[in-house]
């Protein structure tokens, strides 16, 4: 019997039509399925509907059956126990200040005895090595243990189903690849059955049991991932779901009747192993070029040297700034940058470097403890918060971008935490970072000006939503478009890719390129390698608070074996400094 059983399931928001329709699926016990889709497709939707505590107010039509009960009328304490659900914000999760206390929580809630709750506390914080963290404060982890420290406090209570949105969507490349990896063991070594969403999949395609593709609210693709890929790859939305590896893998089949009889790959050794295949061609073509390749790779680091440091452009200066949040702590140490006018700047590095830090500090909105910035003179900056939640105050996106400004909540407990400080004004510096009682906002935004921005990010079926009410990705877009209606000359992105699907991610960037060809300066966070070797023409990597790498992303990327694109691990020994789809079609002329 399976565990759970969708049958004729509809499900609308009160009087919106349906956001998702027919939805006819089993997944049996101990499976592992992956929901992925466009953003606004239904998955998180899907998910929240197998959990009682936090289904979503609206209407419903079919049923949900789990183990063969329909799930509306599970009994509370089993609803509790036996399905965990994780959002994709840790923040969103947490109810205590310590790691000891968060843990036992629930356990405590189902009134389970003191020894019993110890006995189950100890046996999980070893397994995933949090013993050694129980008293520490929440707010002292990284972004991974913060996730680690939510699943703990699910499994703790012994599930049999696991409901897990975006868990990895704000975790670097390495603590991602970890938290996947304990996934697979709990599914493989304790059958535990997992359904969750992800939009980068690179790292879990390889071992889910099946993919489940969703578009308009409908089931389009569901399958096994090698057959899905299979189905997949015809499609143009679709194609770009699946991993880089398998791809690549159609890229070349088109061009080399060889790998026809190949199994297709899902991970880096079956790529490699099917391009031992056609290796005698592609050596040919890594002969004639690396001698090209070589002076490319030394003229580009004399390129990026001079455009980066002697070019007298700069909007941004920053001179030895230092910052902490905790005596003794500092998150940054003595960081020197210039930003010119037009670059396309990403900022990388592990959770908890002070990426969001220092792109805070650049943006005016946080004062360093010690050295300067300076600005141009009436630049006109805009931030972006990585939770675009907290920029929305209006009823309806047409209103959100009827205003042209980007305010925070005073009650956003995220940045009061970080107890910021806002300058409105700052060395001459305008600031449209946007928050309450700083400075007047312009309130008639140029009607024209708006609109082309609803067609540039394709926001006109959104007009008449609430902003809460739509997917991550179209919430994002929403924010970025409140930014540019301040006609910024700096805009900054913390994490502009959380949330995204990878379609949505694709005409972000392309949007953002075009913004930049017409002047724009973009500086960005992100975990996202993969977009910023793509979009981005200079990339800065933190590592213990300075400024480890400061390249182009070839020359940041190329060097790396982990930290570098999936592209670039799969035809490193072919071509070494490719790090995109485009340059390998390019190179290898498919």
């Amino acid at each position: 019997m399976s565990l759970i059983k969708f049958e004729d399931f509809c499900f609308r928001y009160s009087d919106q039509e349906k956001i998702l329709s027919d939805i006819n699926f089993e997944v049996n016990e101990g499976e592992f399925v992956l929901f992925c889709g466009p953003s606004g497709s239904g998955k998180t939707t899907i998910l929240a509907n197998m959990k009682n505590e936090i289904r979503p107010i609206g209407k419903s039509e079919g049923a949900i059956y789990y183990d063969g009960l329909n799930i509306r009328k599970l009994e509370d304490e089993k609803s509790a126990s036996e399905i965990g659900y994780l959002f994709q914000n840790p923040e969103d999760q947490f109810v205590s200040d310590n790691v000891l206390q968060e843990i036992a929580f629930s356990l405590e809630n189902m009134g389970l005895p003191h020894r019993e709750i110890r006995n189950r506390i100890a046996e999980m914080t070893a397994f995933f090595g949090l013993d050694k963290y129980l008293y520490k404060n929440i707010n002292e982890l990284s972004g991974g243990q913060k996730q680690l420290v939510n699943l703990c406090s699910l499994l703790v209570l012994k599930p049999r189903l696991l409901l897990l949105d975006e868990p990895t969507s704000q975790l670097d490349p390495i603590a991602a690849y970890d938290f996947l990896s304990i996934l697979r063991r709990l599914n493989e070594e304790f059958s535990i059955t997992i359904i969750l969403t992800e939009h980068k999949i690179d790292n879990i395609f390889p071992f889910i049991d099946r993919a489940v593709f969703l578009e308009g609210g409908k089931i389009k693709y569901a399958d096994k991932p090698r057959q899905i890929s299979t189905e997949a790859q015809k499609s143009n939305i679709f194609k770009n779901y699946l991993p880089y590896v398998t791809r690549i893998h159609f890229m070349l089949q088109s061009k080399y009747s060889l790998l026809d009889k190949a199994k297709i790959p899902l991970n880096i050794r079956e790529g490699r192993a099917n391009l031992k295949l056609i290796d005698e061609h592609l050596k040919k073509i890594y002969d004639s070029k690396i001698s090209l390749w070589n002076g490319s790779t030394n003229k580009t680091s004399s390129e990026s040297k001079e455009k980066f440091q002697n070019i007298p452009n700069h909007v941004i200066n920053c001179q030895n700034i230092w910052f902490a949040y905790v005596k003794d702590h500092m998150v940054l140490n003595g960081i020197f940058l210039d930003v010119n006018n037009g670059e396309f700047i990403s900022i990388l590095g592990g959770n908890g470097t002070g990426k969001t830090t220092f792109i805070q500090i650049l943006a005016g909105l946080m004062d360093p403890v010690k050295g300067n910035i300076k600005y141009k003179n009436n630049i006109k900056l805009a931030f972006v918060n990585q939770n675009p939640k907290v920029h929305f105050k209006e009823e309806t996106v047409e209103d959100e971008l009827s205003e042209s400004s980007l305010e925070t909540p005073k009650n956003d407990s995220s940045l009061k935490k970080k107890k910021l400080k806002f300058n409105f004004w700052n060395n001459n510096v305008k600031s449209t970072s946007n928050f309450k009682n700083h400075g007047e906002f312009n309130k008639n935004v140029n009607s024209n000006e708006k609109n082309d921005l609803i067609d540039l990010f394709d926001l006109t079926k959104l007009l008449d939503k609430h902003p809460y009410d739509c997917s991550g990705g179209e919430q994002q877009k929403i924010a970025i478009s409140k930014a540019l209606l301040t006609k910024p000359d700096v805009l900054f992105l913390d994490e502009p890719t959380k949330g995204i699907d990878p379609v949505s991610k694709i005409q972000l960037g392309l949007k953002l390129k075009k913004l930049q060809e017409n002047g724009l300066t973009i500086i960005m966070t992100t975990h996202d390698i993969d977009f910023a070797a793509e979009y981005s023409e200079r990339s800065i990597l933190l590592f213990d608070g300075n400024i480890q790498v400061d390249d182009t992303p070839t020359n940041v990327f190329s060097k790396n074996n982990f930290y570098t694109t999936f592209v670039n691990r799969m035809v490193k020994d072919y071509l070494p400094n490719s790090l995109t789809l485009k340059e390998v079609k390019q190179e290898w002329e498919i």
